[in-house]
């Protein structure tokens, strides 16, 4: 690559925004500059119904596409479902399996007629006297209840399985024809005029909690959109997933080869990464650089430096923007003018760390605590022998933490080539073929997209390469590993992390599970209140015990009854509680217990009321029951009136955090989400 004879401008590396990683908060992503017109992107701007499936890994760009739809295009609505970590069943979920007969069938028409409340309810409902058979259908927003999808889809499951598990075929086929017949009278009078309305799908992971009947749920979603695609004139329906959830569906869908003709992959090609870089570099300039090269010249030292950047960061736009905005903080410290192989090379490991820990996280519902089995990597060599490898999975099964904490899948990879197997589908391994000459390629990693059906080859001969964007944090050596002894003990790995009480991983999992249990059992009302605030507290100090310190109860009566609140101290340095203390002064974090299932005015008054600017103004108010719209408008009050954010926790997000612990990680992008949810209401 020719350097550019144009000259970056003396503080034009200082300016530079690259923008976040993480696309829910990238302010870069408001300037329309910044999009690289992708296959994917080109699809999804395309009126296209017929491919409506967006799958790739973590990072690839799938809530970028949605946040540009949302600000180019004409009625989008954006949904970010709660309702995939689900309990209501009326049938086994091994009935829901087969997907031509009645129950799952029940399901994509419970779907069916929830997606078509969404578009309705979002675009408006029709005048008073028009398109009667629309109003009747929502009949409940007319008069004025808050739509809420989760909600709507529970009733509308509940209002079909419940005649199908009392065999009343009338009752049956009149709810399973709600969705054709409200199909016809749309496509009729078309109430929403000419132009099209499109519903996006989008974070299905947040509140995804791994069971069967999770993936039956999503499966029959999935299955939904084509219909209503192919049937409904004027929108459509498109679901953004990750690969590693659309793979649980390949798994237990009988008709997923529906659903596999309709799908887009995400991956990037090294010339989009290198634009996707160049126009973000360019955002702060007067003068701009042109693109093909000539941007990256100009903010780079080295000519050398797009190999060591695109080939280091598996084609993945967030890895790049990680590690560029991790280069350009260590040369602006070192007052360079361009970024230099030396700012790469410092950035590095910090950037490996961070991609370790992400990896660990991107698969913890498939195969939990993986991070733990990837960590037993430290100071081995680069590249392994499939034998070698089959002899790694075999001491990994004798670990005392892995035997306990990886049981339900580790003892499925027994053999190497099982293994490897695993670690090129989670883009941890690469295979290293030979030519004809015997001498060895370079190595194969897999695509990010949705995984190819038919894996690759895979022989005694082959072997097998650590991708390189994890070599800094494991430490690795640079030699082929072709034997691992019995005897041979694991290294100490600098990523262990200290565990509430010195507990072992082993002692700390037995104690999340043994929370996770307590809560089905816990009275409602005042009789069990004194148990569910124990619970909540155990639940801070075992699941946030990293960000949050020093948790205490406060006790306090009112009306003769004695309430625990618990308060925290914020000390994270980084992520969502590090945000919420610059935001709301959240030094210290009020969360209030209330064992009912259903919330009241008072109750979100009662704590905006505690919630001051000395303590912060940010509090926790965590319930039994599920979370419902009519709760928004309290919520807003609280903030309009007294500047006070109060995020409602039902029992599913509790739920959900001890499982995440359970599984090895906590993620922020659940909180996060609460916290968009109430800033825009």
């Amino acid at each position: 690559m020719t350097k550019s004879p144009k000259a970056l401008p003396k503080d034009a590396l200082e300016r530079a925004m690259i923008g976040q990683a993480f696309a829910e908060y990238d302010p870069a992503l408001k300037k329309a500059a910044v999009y690289v017109h992708t296959p994917a992107l080109q699809t999804a701007l395309k009126n296209e119904t017929a491919r409506c499936f967006f799958v790739g890994r973590r990072g690839t760009g799938k809530t970028t596409i949605t946040r540009h739809l949302e600000d180019t295009q004409q009625s989008v609505h954006v949904i970010r479902p709660d309702l995939f970590s689900p309990n209501l069943q009326y049938f086994k979920t091994e009935q829901f399996m087969a997907g031509n007969q009645r129950p799952f069938q029940s399901l994509v028409a419970a779907f069916s007629i929830s997606l078509l409340q969404a578009v309705v309810n979002r675009e408006g409902l029709p005048p008073p006297g028009a398109n009667n058979a629309i109003s009747r259908e929502l009949r409940d927003l007319e008069l004025g209840e808050a739509y809420d999808f989760d909600i709507a889809t529970v009733d509308a499951i509940e209002a079909i399985l419940l005649p199908l598990s009392e065999q009343d075929e009338q009752a049956w086929l009149k709810q399973k024809k709600r969705a054709k017949n409200l199909t016809a009278v749309i496509n009729r009078d078309r109430p929403f005029g000419s132009g099209q309305v499109t519903v996006l799908f989008d974070a299905i992971d947040e509140s995804w909690d791994g069971s069967s009947l999770a993936v039956v749920y999503l499966a029959a979603l999935m299955h939904a959109c084509i219909e209503l695609n192919g049937r409904v004139e004027g929108m459509r329906f498109l679901c953004f997933l990750r690969e590693n959830i659309f793979e649980r569906v390949r798994v237990v869908d009988s008709e997923f080869a529906r659903l596999e003709t309709c799908v887009v992959g995400l991956d990037w090609t090294r010339a989009q990464l290198r634009e996707m870089v160049e126009r973000r570099l360019n955002l702060n300039l007067t003068a701009k650089f042109a693109l093909h090269g000539e941007t990256w010249n100009a903010f780079f030292e080295s000519s050398e430096s797009e190999d060591h950047v695109l080939d280091y960061c598996q084609a993945r736009p967030r890895d790049v923007i990680t590690y560029l905005n991790q280069a350009i903080d260590v040369a602006v410290g070192n007052r360079h003018q361009q970024i230099t192989n030396e700012d790469l090379a410092v950035a590095r490991r910090r950037f490996s760390t961070s991609r370790l820990s992400d990896l660990g996280d991107e698969y913890q519902e498939n195969f939990p605590n993986i991070e733990l089995v990837l960590s037993k990597f430290y100071g081995f060599g680069r590249r392994w022998t499939v034998p070698a490898l089959g002899a790694l999975a075999a001491k990994l099964q004798e670990n005392s933490d892995i035997k306990r904490l990886c049981a339900q899948w580790i003892y499925a990879e027994g053999s190497g080539e099982q293994f490897a197997r695993l670690l090129y589908d989670i883009g941890f391994l690469g295979f290293i073929y030979k030519d004809k000459d015997g001498d060895p390629k370079a190595p194969a990693f897999r695509s990010l997209g949705p995984r190819d059906t038919t894996p690759p080859p895979l022989s005694a001969s082959t072997d097998l390469m650590v991708h390189p964007s994890y070599w800094d944090a494991l430490d690795l050596q640079d030699r082929l590993i072709t034997d691992v002894g019995s005897d041979q003990p694991f290294a100490t790995m600098g990523l262990q992390k200290e565990l509430p009480n010195s507990w072992s991983l082993e002692e700390y999992a037995e104690q999340v599970e043994a929370l996770e249990g307590l809560l089905p059992g816990i009275p409602g009302g005042t009789e069990g209140a004194s148990e569910f605030e124990e619970f909540v507290g155990e639940l801070l100090k075992l699941c946030f015990f990293r960000p949050l310190d020093n948790v205490q109860a406060q006790v306090r009566d009112v009306e003769g009854t004695k309430i625990r609140d618990w308060i925290a101290s914020n000390r994270a340095e980084s992520g969502f509680w590090a945000s919420v203390r610059t935001r709301y002064d959240a030094n210290q974090i009020v969360f209030e217990c209330k064992n009912k299932e259903q919330l009241k005015a008072s109750d979100f008054q009662q704590l905006a009321y505690y919630l001051n600017g000395r303590s912060g103004r940010l509090g926790f108010l965590c319930f039994r029951g599920k979370f419902s719209s009519t709760y928004e408008r309290h919520m807003k009050s609280c903030l309009t009136d007294h500047g006070s954010a109060i995020i409602v926790l039902g029992a599913n997000d509790l739920r959900v955090f001890t499982r995440q612990s359970r599984n090895g990680k906590v993620k922020e992008s659940h909180l996060f989400d609460k916290l968009d949810a109430l800033e825009r209401l």
